[in-house]
């Protein structure tokens, strides 16, 4: 079962890893899936996160200084470093230093405790945002001046020469955009804003997302875990389709009986910039601004072939069940009432 809304989630006869799990970014989206499915599975599983969850093995500590933390490594198998800034706004200075160097020295300290593998958690963004269709992982990386972008390009790239030194193994992941309950930038953020009539598409609405259901995420890093063959490697994992953010955007609309509007880029940009930077000296945090919308404009779409062969990984929910899934779990939440929203919101890449 799913730990989020009780649909079927990754197979209990799936792989299972045979040692301790440390999960960098514990207590988020992604990492709180994770270490729900690999507990399930009877695998020890140890948490690090800006604040501690006693109850569910999570340690306060940060990736850049994990020295206080460091002890929870020993006798771990495997760490999987899903922590980092996952924004629009936020400045390159901080983006670098979490996504950068906190990377950096947490694999240091992988590497210091004798963990056989490190999986990265990296994104399909490291390519740009202007792509032809079904691009594998030899395109090269594309540094754009999108901060985001371009710390997870620097991460990764740190992550790989790492793993030619022979003392770790390293596994590169490049996620698509991660949807299902819970997920804040592409479930509870859109529903927000469509439900007080507020979201705007770039590009008419024809910018891709390349979408993947948590549990079928959940269970590649899994076998990112587990696969020998995987070492070294570096794999998309999206649903393996290319769905326009007009249905995507227009099936969580459907949800509260409204829909996105689709304004040619120039014009949905202009509003954000103004808008998002308005509610920011506001005192409401937000994603709105040049860079959501250039997110929302992408073109191209991702192989999943080699994750397939290597990993054995296979999308387990299609985009009508994960939708109802997200629906039943809006609904127990409240986010598909009538009231208007009170929060300012927007749609940051990423899980």
């Amino acid at each position: 079962m799913s730990a989020i809304d009780g649909t079927a989630g990754p197979a209990a006869t799936g792989p299972r890893p045979t040692g301790p799990v440390l999960i960098t970014g514990a207590n988020g989206f992604i990492g709180r899936a994770l270490a729900t499915h690999l507990t399930g599975l009877g695998v020890e599983v140890r948490g690090v996160d800006v604040a501690a969850d006693p109850g569910r093995g999570v340690h306060q500590g940060s990736t850049t200084d994990p020295a206080p933390w460091a002890h929870l490594l020993a006798g771990v198998d495997a760490v999987v470093h899903t922590a980092a800034i996952v924004s629009n706004v936020v400045p390159l200075a901080r983006m670098q230093a979490v996504n950068v160097d906190g990377t950096a020295r947490v694999l240091a300290a992988a590497r210091s405790a004798g963990v056989r593998r490190f999986v990265h958690l990296s994104s399909i963004v490291v390519h740009g945002f202007d792509l032809p269709s079904w691009v594998d992982e030899s395109r090269p990386m594309r540094p754009n001046g999108d901060a985001y972008v371009d710390t997870k390009v620097a991460s990764e790239r740190l992550v790989l020469a790492a793993g030619t030194g022979g003392d770790i193994e390293v596994v590169v992941l490049r996620p698509g955009d991660v949807y299902g309950p819970g997920s804040r930038p592409w479930v509870v953020l859109p529903l927000t804003y469509l439900r007080s009539r507020q979201a705007v598409l770039p590009a008419g609405g024809r910018g891709i997302l390349s979408h993947v259901h948590i549990d079928s995420l959940v269970d590649g890093i899994t076998r990112a875990i587990t696969t020998p063959a995987a070492a070294g490697g570096v794999f998309h994992l999206t649903d393996g389709r290319a769905t326009t953010c007009a249905e995507y955007f227009g099936r969580l609309g459907a949800m509260v009986g409204t829909r996105p509007l689709l304004l040619p880029t120039p014009v949905a940009t202009g509003a954000a910039v103004l808008v998002g930077g308005l509610q920011r000296r506001l005192g409401r945090p937000n994603e709105l601004g040049a860079a959501s919308m250039r997110l929302l404009a992408r073109t191209g779409s991702y192989r999943i072939d080699r994750a397939r062969e290597v990993l054995g990984y296979e999308p387990r929910i299609d985009l009508d069940t994960g939708m109802a899934g997200v629906q039943r779990w809006a609904a127990t939440q409240g986010l598909l009432g009538s009231r208007r929203a009170t929060v300012a919101v927007g749609t940051a890449p990423g899980g």
